[in-house]
């Protein structure tokens, strides 16, 4: 009898594992299921692979073919999430370090010491720019009502934008909060937040606190590449627009003191900027965005949850460029601040770490005084009419980056009213630029900007059409060795 009854059971397993297993194989099969964007991860899923019998032959397209069905794969992100849960059910594995094999080239030694000083191009003067219609909207700051809402990006991957709520924000103006105060001289910078290695890696993020970080591993041959593309750009703009180019480091680079970056066999971020400005052409402007956060790295000038700077951040750099090229930089106290509670960003996006959940960040932004209106070109060719420094309160946790200057379009614009010089630039940017843009609007009368993932037509033709006289570069470290994003680079000049 007992025979019996455990034969019924052992019979009753398997009938209910294969059940299962047919189940999960019939809805993988199921092609109107399968999600085409992760809203987790704020990017676009793999394609169905393209068949050819080449591809078959060499196994190429089996293992796409894998990719695809695995990235895929109805209800991915419950599954994702529910794997993370129960991850964090372990509890924290404070002394776990795994690099997952990831290693960076060396970083050439002979590099110089001092990033020599900008020169002035030679050339005859840029045209004038041509008269455009300013935006219809309230200069002081009044949010023009939008047909969507532009999204924010992972590094490396681009993404559709994120539809926009259903109403507008209320229009009553957001608490003032009391900006920091001037930077005062810093003689020898603060130590580094994280100075030893007590954290654990969450796939590529290392976890620390209720802080996360991307980790960057230097490769040689795709720096090489990315000079290479600044230098064919400055021999394509030839003369008629200074060109500048900012570096940014991640939040690791910055803050994670040398013991760790030892540890996890990260790379010195500071020197890899310096080796990619080394062999790029002497009439670059080269401004060292890393010099100028490292004495403010005890301040919030990178999110926790996220792997974009702040505002602050932002900031920082934006008086180097200031100071490189002669300009007089605006004090925080001067602009209007405005400040979105709330912020769970792509690295909360990626771990779903109960810690980083816990403790979510904070946009601060601070809207131009000349004008916070612009316009942008979406990525269906519409025309859409926007703020410099949106209204975000409404906005879902993980969008309130979108703030800045339109987020992640093809191509945007805006006029300053208060200057009648003529001065124009335009900047060629990731995400990270989108943070730094609204510093600008209120030393130039034009200020036009591009997102080089997404941007089709030519650089060369655009500061013909706008009579610029600064082209700035402004990129994270990450993209100076992603070759998909660097082959874009070079499209805007090719």
């Amino acid at each position: 009898m007992k025979k019996r009854k455990g034969e019924f059971i052992a019979t009753a397993k398997l009938t209910l594992f294969f059940a299962v297993l047919f189940a999960i194989g019939t809805v993988g099969l199921m092609w109107f299921l399968r999600p085409s964007v992760s809203e987790m991860e704020k990017r676009e899923l793999t394609k169905f692979p393209e068949f050819s019998p080449s591809a078959l032959v060499d196994g190429s397209f089996c293992r796409e073919l894998d990719v695809w069905y695995a990235d895929t794969f109805p209800s991915r992100e419950f599954f994702v999430s529910m794997s993370a849960g129960m991850h964090s059910l372990f509890g924290d594995r404070s002394q776990q370090i795994i690099n997952n094999g990831e290693a960076g080239d060396n970083i050439p030694d002979d590099i110089p010491d001092d990033i020599p000083d900008p020169v002035e191009p030679s050339g005859t003067e840029p045209p004038s720019p041509p008269a455009t219609d300013a935006p219809s909207t309230d200069e002081k700051g009044t949010d023009v009502p939008g047909t969507d809402v532009p999204g924010t990006d992972v590094p490396g991957m681009d993404k559709p934008g994120t539809e926009p709520p259903e109403t507008e924000p209320p229009e009553t103006e957001p608490p003032v909060t009391e900006p920091p105060a001037t930077e005062p001289p810093v003689t020898e910078p603060p130590e580094p937040p994280v100075t030893e290695p007590d954290g654990e890696m969450a796939g590529s993020l290392y976890l620390s606190g209720n802080s996360a970080y991307g980790l960057y591993y230097f490769k040689k041959a795709r720096v090489d590449v990315f000079a290479d593309v600044m230098n064919k750009t400055y021999s394509a703009i030839g003369g008629r627009a200074k060109m500048w180019c900012v570096v940014a480091p991640l939040s690791s680079g910055v803050l994670l003191g040398d013991a760790v970056i030892k540890k996890l066999g990260a790379s010195d971020q500071g020197r890899a900027i310096e080796y990619a400005y080394s062999v790029m052409n002497a009439g670059i402007g080269k401004i060292s965005a890393y010099d100028a956060l490292v004495p403010h790295r005890d301040e919030y000038i990178y999110f926790r949850t996220d792997h974009h700077w702040t505002a602050l951040g932002a900031y920082y750099t934006y008086r180097a460029f200031a100071k490189a090229k002669g300009m007089t930089p605006h004090e925080l106290s001067d602009f209007e601040t405005r400040t979105f509670e709330g912020f769970l960003g792509t690295y909360y996006s990626s771990s779903r770490s109960g810690k980083l959940a816990a403790t979510p960040d904070t946009v601060t932004a601070y809207v131009p005084m000349g004008t916070n209106s612009m316009k942008y070109r979406a990525k269906d060719g519409s025309e859409v009419k926007w703020n410099i420094v949106r209204n975000v309160y409404s906005y879902g946790a993980s969008v309130k980056y979108s703030c800045f200057a339109g987020a992640d379009q093809p191509y945007a614009e805006a006029h300053n009213p208060n200057i009648t010089d003529g001065s124009a630039c335009i900047v060629v940017k990731d995400s990270f630029g989108n943070a730094f843009i609204p510093f600008l609007i209120d030393h130039y009368e034009h200020v036009y900007w591009i997102d080089f993932r997404y941007y089709k037509e030519g650089l060369s033709d655009l500061v013909d059409k706008t009579g610029a006289t600064d082209v700035i570069y402004i990129v994270n470290i990450y993209n100076i060795s992603s070759s998909g994003n660097v082959s874009k680079m070079a499209g805007l000049v090719e």
